[in-house]
């Protein structure tokens, strides 16, 4: 994703920002500043993020400004022994010796239209101080595009938000906690199931949180068109957006959702498609989006009837619940390809 106006425009104005670059350049130019400019911006804002981090461990204990690969190898590499240890670590530094969140190339790269990190943006609302509940709100803000740019970018841009009446009817009929089954992307023999959470925020969005296969998802319902609940999800632990298409008709009390999402596999790293349900719980306690994720193979046997095991058998006999998409290649490998499979 790429680093929206609102925090470009908040980290130009940033006080010591301006006191950095103003001066000698003015600020109308940024996208002609050297490397030199970059790392010299880098240099304060990393400060103001290890301070910040300094005095909300919670932002790396939860992964929020750091991947958490990254933490266990610097936790590993500098012999702090945990995250308290990494935190007291930090504690320990001078001011000249500076922990990298994120270095002026890649800064350079965000005013350059290069795409950013979750971890890394997340890094961006710490240096500048934006409290936690609001940092969806930042990120995900839809850019306004100019007139002439709307033709060829209106898939991209153009992602249907919820006016008044559509989210009036998604906070009463479909606004609560479910359980998502899918297929892992693997294409083992083993299916997800997970806390999927819709929730209204005082923003007045709906906001929707779930973990899947260990990694923490964060987003909002998009739109209601058609029949179809639309949802944009963006992994907060590496970078990777999912979205959701719900099938949800005219129905006033569902008990089951179908739709599909696309994502990317963990391990081959292509874009993939996944069948998903969706089973609407009775209890909507504030812990449940905190339950673990439970991973069910498809010889578990079941005692009795439940919700588990009726779903698991759907998914056992369903086809199509995976869809890979291939890397790039050229007509004649496809051709090949194509021989193969008929012949």
């Amino acid at each position: 994703m790429l680093l929206n106006k609102k925090i470009k425009k908040a980290i130009t104005f940033h006080t010591e920002i301006i006191k950095l670059v103003y001066p000698e350049n003015g600020m109308s130019n940024w996208e002609h500043f050297t490397r030199t400019h970059f790392n010299n911006m880098a240099l304060v804002i990393n400060k103001k993020i290890t301070h910040a981090v300094i005095s909300n461990p919670d932002l790396v204990a939860h992964y929020f400004v750091i991947g958490k690969l990254k933490l266990e190898k610097d936790i590993l590499n500098l012999r702090c022994g945990s995250v308290s240890g990494f935190i007291q670590y930090l504690s320990r530094r001078n001011e000249y010796q500076i922990y990298t969140w994120v270095s002026g190339k890649t800064l350079q790269s965000y005013w350059n239209n290069g795409s950013a990190k979750i971890v890394k943006i997340n890094a961006l609302m710490a240096f500048l101080q934006v409290p936690l509940n609001e940092w969806d709100d930042w990120i995900l803000e839809t850019p306004k595009l100019e007139a002439r740019d709307e033709a060829s970018a209106i898939f991209l841009f153009k992602t249907p938000e919820l006016n008044h009446a559509s989210f009036a009817i998604v906070k009463k009929y479909y606004a609560g906690n479910y359980y998502l089954y899918y297929q892992k992307t693997d294409g083992s023999d083993n299916i997800i199931k997970t806390p999927f959470v819709l929730k209204e925020h005082e923003s007045g969005k709906i906001l929707v949180h779930s973990i899947s296969e260990g990694h923490r998802y964060s987003g909002k319902v998009m739109g209601l068109r058609d029949g179809c609940l639309y949802i944009n999800c963006q992994n907060l632990d590496f970078e990777e957006m999912e979205q959701y298409v719900f099938n949800i008709g005219l129905e006033t009390n569902p008990e089951v959702l179908f739709g599909v999402s696309t994502t990317v596999s963990v391990k081959e790293r292509l874009g993939v498609a996944l069948k998903n349900v969706l089973v609407k719980q009775k209890n909507n306690s504030d812990g449940f989006e905190n339950e673990n994720e439970i991973e069910i193979p498809f010889s578990k046997k079941y005692a009795a009837v439940s919700e588990e095991s009726i779903i698991v058998n759907y998914l056992k006999n369903s086809p199509h619940n995976i869809i890979k998409a291939p890397g790039c290649c050229n007509l004649s490998e496809l051709a090949d390809d194509g021989e193969r499979a008929y012949q």
